[in-house]
C-alpha cells in the first residue's frame, strides 16, 4: 500500500515541477515584449509631452477598425456576394491605410512607406486572390479558398504591427 501512495506523491511533484517552469517561461516572454514598452516609458518621462504620442496609434487604430467594423457588417450579408466581396475592398483598405495614417502623424515619414507599402502588398495580393478565386461562392471547397485566408489574414497583422511600430517607436522629435 505504500508503493501507489509514494508514486502518486513522485507524481504531484513531477507535475509540480512543470508549473513553475511554465510560469517562468511566461514571465520571460512578457518581460521581453515589455521591454520595448518600458523603454518607451523611460523616454517619454525625459521628453516633453506630445499630443502625436497618443494621436498616431490611436488614428492608426481607427484607421483599421472603422473599415474591419462596416466590413464585417457587410460581409453578414449571407446573401448578396458582391456586397460580401464589397466588403472585403473595404477592410483590406483600412489595413492598408492604417501603418500610413500611424506614422504620418508620428510625424514618421521612411516608416510610413516601408510599412504602409508592406501593408498595400499584402492587401493588394489579398484583392488580387480574391478575384482569382470568389471566397463567398458556396460551391468551392474550403482547400480553395486557403491563399485568401492567408492573404487577409497577413494584410491584417501586417497593418497591425505597423501602427504597434507607431506606437513603440513614438513620435519624431521635433525640429525647432
Amino acid at each position: 500500500m505504500g508503493r501507489p501512495a509514494e508514486v502518486a506523491a513522485q507524481a504531484r511533484t513531477r507535475q509540480g515541477r512543470r508549473l513553475p517552469r511554465a510560469l517562468v517561461a511566461a514571465c520571460c516572454l512578457s518581460a521581453l515584449l515589455a521591454a520595448p514598452l518600458r523603454a518607451r516609458a523611460e523616454e517619454a518621462a525625459e521628453a516633453p509631452a506630445d499630443g502625436r504620442a497618443v494621436a498616431a496609434p490611436l488614428a492608426g487604430v481607427l484607421t483599421a477598425f472603422v473599415p474591419l467594423v462596416v466590413g464585417g457588417a457587410l460581409i453578414a450579408q449571407d446573401d448578396n456576394r458582391a456586397l460580401q466581396r464589397d466588403a472585403v475592398r473595404i477592410m483590406v483598405a483600412g489595413f492598408a491605410a492604417a501603418p500610413i495614417v500611424s506614422h504620418a502623424v508620428a510625424g514618421r515619414w521612411r516608416r510610413a512607406l516601408v510599412f504602409g507599402l508592406a501593408s498595400v502588398a499584402t492587401s493588394a495580393a489579398t484583392l488580387v486572390a480574391m478575384s482569382v478565386r470568389d471566397p463567398f461562392d458556396p460551391t468551392i471547397g474550403n482547400h480553395k479558398r486557403l491563399a485568401f485566408g492567408f492573404l487577409f489574414t497577413a494584410s491584417f497583422f501586417v497593418g497591425a504591427g505597423g501602427v504597434v511600430d507607431s506606437f513603440v517607436v513614438g513620435p519624431a522629435p521635433r525640429v525647432n
